[in-house]
């Protein structure tokens, strides 16, 4: 996995590895939400956001992440389409770690996520409102 040295405030010369998160989500309130969640200073960071497949594969081609936080149903395209994208263009020694955050709560989906190469599915509540 690909991760960014970082200085932590105030520790001198220790340096931690910061993870690096792509959050393709289409939802603007829901982002900002899994932003604060996901966002941890120094360890774990949300360093690109896509609405979109194509948004996404394009930012996988420009950049390499540790974890992908990807919805299924974008504003274009579909998140299963880019798992599998990003099984493709990732070596198999720097293959990131793939969580499927949706309300489609169906074995059948969870199923398609699992074969496209997903590594765990979250199901978020379809009543709340973001």
């Amino acid at each position: 996995m690909s991760t960014v040295e970082v200085r932590k405030p105030g520790s001198g010369e220790s340096v931690v590895s910061e993870r690096r998160i792509l959050l393709i989500e289409d939802s603007a309130v829901l982002t900002r939400r899994l932003i604060d969640l996901l966002s941890e200073p120094g360890r774990v960071e949300v360093a690109a956001q896509a609405t979109t497949q194509s948004e996404a594969v394009s930012r996988l081609q420009q950049s390499a992440f540790d974890v992908l936080v990807v919805d299924i149903e974008l504003a274009e395209g579909n998140g299963v389409a880019v798992i599998r994208a990003a099984r493709q263009l990732y070596p198999p020694d720097a293959q990131p770690l793939i969580v499927v955050l949706t309300n489609y709560a169906s074995d059948f989906v969870r199923d398609h996520c699992f074969a496209a190469g997903a590594i765990t599915f979250w199901i978020r509540c379809a009543t709340s409102r973001y």
